[in-house]
């Protein structure tokens, strides 16, 4: 595997690849293979996502944080659920919930612990959106990436990504009325 990452220029966009590769390979094998059920296929799910990764290499911050473990786990998932389709010729398939998202860190205790009660909450009304609304959000609000950059990262066309969006926003804020929440 880190001979993909032979494929870069610098030495220093090869140290950062290593160092995501080595970070990140467990987690997005166990997210792999926990949506196809099959080490080998998990695997090449890995593989898929890190060569999807050398194309956005100059996009990824830090290689150490949650943003980054987010980014890399969302494109594992779609990737693997692009082979699980595949293999499967189905639509529908039921996934796990993404690993747990926190904010950066705040500047005071008390700006910290409303930071964190309002990321809290915002991940548990986040988690009942289904997983194809859940990665687009975060991805875009969470990672900053743009709608295009998005669309090149999940396989998907520029208007997919965009429509996904507007039904996530709309569910979330379906799911914010029940609840009575104004404001997180």
């Amino acid at each position: 595997m880190l001979a993909i990452g032979a494929l870069l220029e610098t030495d220093a966009e090869k140290d950062r690849f290593e160092q995501l590769y080595l970070s990140y390979r467990q987690v997005m094998y166990y997210a792999a293979n926990s949506i196809l059920k099959d080490s080998a296929m998990a695997e090449d799910a890995v593989q898929q996502a890190f060569m999807r990764v050398l194309n956005h290499m100059d996009k990824i911050g830090e290689v150490n944080c949650p943003q980054t473990r987010s980014f890399m786990v969302i494109i594992v998932r779609n990737v693997a659920i692009n082979l699980y389709n595949s293999r499967k010729k189905q639509l529908a398939l039921s996934l796990d919930e993404l690993a747990e998202w926190t904010p950066d860190e705040a500047a005071s205790p008390s700006d910290e612990l409303e930071a964190k009660e309002g990321t809290m909450h915002l991940a548990q009304l986040m988690a009942r959106l289904p997983e194809g609304y859940r990665s687009v959000l975060l991805l875009k609000y969470d990672n900053g990436y743009s709608t295009s950059e998005i669309a090149s990262m999940l396989g998907l066309t520029e208007e997919n990504v965009k429509k996904r969006l507007q039904r996530a926003r709309k569910k979330l804020q379906e799911i914010l009325k029940r609840e009575g929440v104004n404001r997180i």
